[in-house]
């Protein structure tokens, strides 16, 4: 009779112990978690199943890089962690773009990938390599999951995520672990996100030297996120007259149509708003980070850092640095008298505006020029649209020009740079913000690297619209090619017609060649938004990198 009550009690514990994927599942819908990102294989069909069962929904890609993307875009509009889900062998590599990304770009996401178990390791080598050794220099930390720390593990990975500067984790885990009971833990502690109190010492240091500027400026960055303190940084800016610069992934963060608004930099060496900041005589630089820069940080301004995160990696010179709250800081700054140079603030970014006035060429018959792109599609969505940019020359005049009206929603692969970011960026904004017009911007040779989201865009009809510039070039290097007096090579293709593309997904979808064209497709889409594929045939001589004859 004892025996039998035994068995009944042991298999009652069996019954109730859940697995490793079972556990992870939880953790993550209990965080917030509600889509993940990826593209299976049979080595993730445990942690799958878990996740439907959680009720988080699996969001199928057609490339594992766009995943991340993807993942990037919806957790910088939520404050959340972005999540993503691979194979091993090929599909784990094929993220390694997008997890590059994600490190340089300051993203908080967690990559989980499969792998075989140790029991058939080292003699089976069929798909395997060493995750951990990829991925270890393009991470915050790459962790080994398996029944004994499934739940610490997460814990801490939820948490390095968004700890100081943030960047990507990734988990790696077997199939054959994912199914296992969980066993009991060694706690590991997860890091802190929270920073101790600045010295008064510090922030009087700051205080005085900011007020007693006579051309005091703030210089923005990546690091603005996810604080947000984007009220105060526009009264402090209007109670120290302070022109603000920022750098393309902190666009936005003051209004571009603000009088202080005083242009962007980290787009080239010779950004028309190095002119300001190589005026200025102190610089407030809040979550500044010269990953975003194409040339080394030089100014003789002494400058003030402030960001959530230590002045490392590479340490920037500055007179005082303040790490931890941005509201706190700020909120300091703004209580003190300004007195700068009457010639200096909105008089000085008014000059600066004007002297950025050109007159464009003509396009060629049955071409727009990239200006016109933008400026119609500004005229008809909304300040709160989203624009997520690809990389190219489109990329460098979007940020310069486009004028960002609304914080946090401008998106563009910065730090690392990748082609192919824009269309995936879109479709997580989208998710993020399902009641804010989401535009992907991109140009052909970008596009063909993503074709197939299209297909996602189909099949769950994401109401973006995609801007294809079609110019049957790699701009950027082409006009590399002819400013060093070389030919043109290996530079230029032929593109196919986007647009019969999009229809054979059953994507609405039309090839414009006029500002009439271009003008009804956008009052189209901003009337009834509904995915929408706009390819317009592009003359890229008025791109500020193309060299006129």
């Amino acid at each position: 009779m004892t025996s039998s009550m035994s068995g009944s009690k042991s298999a009652s514990q069996a019954t109730q112990t859940k697995t490793v994927a079972q556990v992870m599942a939880e953790k993550l819908h209990a965080a917030g978690v509600r889509y993940v990102f990826g593209l299976p294989g049979g080595e993730t069909v445990e942690l799958l199943e878990a996740l439907r069962l959680a009720g988080i929904e699996f969001i199928l890609v057609h490339n594992e890089s766009s995943a991340l993307f993807m993942a990037d875009n919806y957790a910088r509009m939520t404050g959340t962690v972005g999540i993503c889900l691979t194979t091993l062998g090929p599909g784990a590599t094929n993220a390694t773009v997008g997890l590059a990304h994600a490190y340089l770009d300051r993203a908080p996401v967690i990559l989980i990938t499969a792998q075989k178990p140790d029991a058939l390791l080292p003699d089976y080598t069929h798909q395997v390599l060493d995750l951990q050794g990829i991925f270890r220099p393009i991470t915050k930390e790459t962790i080994k999951i398996g029944a004994h720390n499934a739940a610490s593990s997460l814990d801490r990975a939820l948490a390095l995520a968004v700890a100081g500067r943030p960047g990507p984790i990734h988990l790696q885990l077997s199939n054959e672990d994912a199914a296992q009971p969980v066993a009991e833990e060694t706690s590991r502690p997860a890091p802190q996100s929270s920073q101790p109190p600045f010295s008064a010492n510090a922030v009087a240091q700051a205080k005085a030297l900011f007020s007693q500027a006579r051309r005091p400026l703030i210089l923005a960055g990546v690091g603005l996120e996810p604080q947000r303190p984007y009220e105060l940084l526009r009264e402090l800016a209007d109670q120290a007259h302070a022109p603000v610069v920022v750098t393309p992934k902190a666009k936005g963060a003051l209004s571009d149509d603000h009088p202080l608004a005083a242009g962007v930099i980290g787009l080239t060496r010779t950004d028309p708003a190095y002119a300001i900041i190589d005026e200025a005589d102190c610089i407030l630089a809040i979550g500044f980070d010269v990953v975003e820069l194409v040339k080394p940080w030089k100014s003789d301004a002494s400058l003030i850092w402030l960001a959530p995160w230590e002045n490392d990696d590479p340490v920037v010179p500055h007179a005082v640095s303040l790490v931890g709250d941005l509201h706190a800081a700020l909120g300091e700054l703004v209580d003190a008298i300004y007195t700068p140079e009457p010639t200096w603030g909105t008089a000085r970014v008014a000059h600066y505006r004007q002297s950025l006035l050109t007159e464009l060429p003509a396009p060629a018959p049955g071409r727009l020029l990239p200006q016109q792109v933008l400026e119609s599609l500004r005229a008809a969505l909304p300040a709160e649209t989203t624009l997520s940019v690809d990389v190219g020359s489109h990329k460098i005049l979007s940020s310069l020009e486009w004028p960002t009206l609304a914080p946090n929603s401008f998106f563009l692969s910065n730090g690392l740079s990748s082609m192919g970011f824009a269309l995936p960026a879109a479709i997580g904004a989208q998710l993020a913000a399902p009641h804010q017009p989401a535009v992907c911007l991109t140009g052909d040779a970008g596009m063909a690297m993503v074709m197939g989201e299209l297909g996602l865009v189909a099949r769950r009809q994401i109401p973006i619209l995609i801007i294809v510039l079609n110019d049957g070039a790699i701009d950027l290097i082409r006009s590399q090619q002819v400013r060093a007096g070389k030919p043109v090579y290996g530079t230029v293709f032929e593109s196919p017609n986007f647009s019969q593309i999009a229809a054979a997904y059953g994507i609405a979808s039309a090839r414009v060649s006029t500002t009439e064209q271009l003008a009804q497709e956008f009052a189209t889409y901003a009337a009834s938004p509904m995915p929408r594929v706009v390819e317009v045939m592009l003359d890229p001589i008025s791109y500020p990198t193309t060299p006129r004859a």
